[in-house]
């Protein structure tokens, strides 16, 4: 009863008809546009000799791609969105809250609407001296993503969603000299740059329109469970949920995508680094959950394959987790022509994960293995 959808383009139409059933129903009352004298079902039957012809392997694949697209589509409109919204944090406050606050809905509405665990997608995009959007998104995708697979409701996910957006904007108040220098950090710097919260609470309160739920999540995302964060060297029975879920999420989007002046990690590594803290810094089941929602290997893992080849994970399976869907490393490829395989429909298996480096040059010479790693979900699974 509740596989309904309205039928948005001819593309959807196509796989409708692929699907090889005898009977849809169709309810005109409910189209947007004059519903054409025809019968859906006899066009159906009409097309079955057509249907018959068609690759499965090529028809699996071409959804795949498509879900691909989609996902690379909505997180780039989110991040446009967000970007736009943040130009006006200064001068229009108010403004920025209602446009941050809209696009929060609209991505909670395309998450919500499948009961389901959602698989994430890598978006590849130039990295940015102004990597805080880049950041900002990913962290608020997963932020709800991993609290929707905890049981989070909605509300509590729009309140952890909105924080996660704007968790850093304090950092525009960090000169560019300190965010982007390549060596490391003095102490003055160092303290510094750990003013960031303070400065982004300001901003909120200038505001005036957030729910007052936001500013906690955000002053707080560095906290540590045993006090050793900052700004204030809060414990665990002070932090809310929604702060030590944003803590994990936020320090290993870090951790892959580091500051100048730190050297970044693989996700797994990431998730090894936040492990060992795990009993006394970060909350373990969160943790968990952040690993089990990204699976064994991430999007964006670089990884080894049992035929010795290499590829890069694009997008997670939550039913088979040891077999995402992987874009491979080939001689004379690049990211727009690579071939993407499914592990579920091959014999070929995940070795371990490997950094760029250990991937043979001829292989990666049309790749740009400097391109950021930008995660978001299929909004039409």
């Amino acid at each position: 009863m509740r596989n309904n959808f309205l039928i948005k383009n001819d593309e959807q139409l196509t796989v409708v008809k692929s699907l090889g059933l005898d009977l849809i129903e169709i309810v005109p009352s409910k189209s947007k546009i004059a519903t054409p004298e025809v019968n859906l079902n006899d066009a159906l039957k009409e097309d079955k000799a057509e249907v018959a012809e068609v690759d499965p392997d090529q028809a699996w694949l071409d959804e795949l791609r498509e879900g691909q697209k989609r996902a690379n589509k909505a997180y780039l409109q989110n991040a446009e969105n967000f970007r736009l919204a943040l130009t006006k944090f200064t001068s229009k406050p108010e403004e920025a809250y209602y446009s941050i606050f809209e696009q929060v809905n609209i991505t909670l509405q395309m998450m919500f609407k499948s009961s389901a665990a959602h698989s994430v997608y890598v978006s590849l995009e130039p990295s940015s001296d102004e990597d805080i959007f880049f950041h900002s998104v990913n962290v608020a995708v997963l932020s709800i993503l991993v609290a929707k697979n905890l049981g989070f409701t909605e509300k509590e996910c729009q309140h952890l969603c909105i924080a996660a957006m704007i968790h850093d904007i304090g950092e525009l108040k960090v000169p560019q000299q300190i965010r982007r220098k390549p060596s490391e950090w003095t102490q003055a710097e160092q303290n510094f740059y750990q003013t960031h919260p303070k400065f982004s609470a300001e901003l909120i309160k200038k505001a005036g329109s957030f729910p007052e739920e936001v500013l906690p999540i955000v002053v707080n995302h560095h906290e540590r469970l045993d006090g050793s964060g900052y700004p204030q060297g809060l414990k665990a029975k002070e932090l809310s949920k929604a702060t030590q879920l944003l803590a994990i999420v936020d320090a290993f989007e870090h951790l892959c995508a580091p500051l100048p002046n730190q050297k970044g990690m693989t996700p797994q590594e990431a998730f090894a680094s936040l492990y060992k803290n795990a009993e006394t810094k970060y909350n373990k089941l969160y943790l968990e959950q952040l690993m089990n929602t990204l699976g064994i290997y991430p999007p964006g893992s670089i990884v080894s394959l049992s035929n010795s080849g290499f590829a890069m994970v694009m997008s997670s399976n939550p039913k088979e987790k040891l077999k995402p869907r992987v874009l491979l490393l080939e001689k004379g490829k690049n990211f727009a022509n690579a071939n993407i395989m499914d592990l579920t429909k091959e014999e070929l298996k995940i070795n371990k994960t490997v950094r760029w480096e250990d991937v043979p040059a001829s292989l990666v010479k049309n790749f740009d293995p400097k391109l950021r790693c930008c995660y978001f979900f299929d909004p039409e699974q």
